[in-house]
């Protein structure tokens, strides 16, 4: 079983945390076509061309698609809002959302693959 793709998306999906804390602080510019949607995305296209059946032993695979799906369309909507929105403390609570967020997305993730690796033993 190859984690390699588990690991890769879990780096790029903390560089979007990084991304939009960035932008949301005026250090990045992004738009909505920035933003690939789930299915796009790199990992999206493993996910769905072979990632799920692969994993498919992994019951937490369902949640992972789940979460990449709300992470994507939580980006979207983050880099639509307005900056005066962003700089309101709305805007500072819905990018504390998306952090924790993405965060549990990162835990299921690393779930995933540690118990990926344990069985590949």
């Amino acid at each position: 079983m190859d984690v390699a793709h588990l690991q890769v998306a879990t780096v790029a999906h903390l560089r979007w945390k990084s991304k939009l804390a960035d932008f949301f602080y005026g250090l990045e510019n992004l738009t909505v076509a920035d933003v690939p949607d789930h299915m796009s995305c790199d990992f999206g296209q493993w996910l769905y061309k072979s990632g799920l059946e692969e994993f498919a032993a992994y019951s937490e695979m369902g949640q992972v698609e789940s979460l990449h799906k709300d992470f994507h369309a939580a980006i979207k909507r983050l880099v639509q809002m307005p900056e005066a929105e962003r700089k309101s403390p709305a805007g500072k609570e819905a990018l504390s959302k998306f952090k924790a967020q993405c965060d549990e997305f990162i835990r299921v993730m690393e779930q995933v693959e540690s118990q990926a690796a344990k069985d590949s033993i």
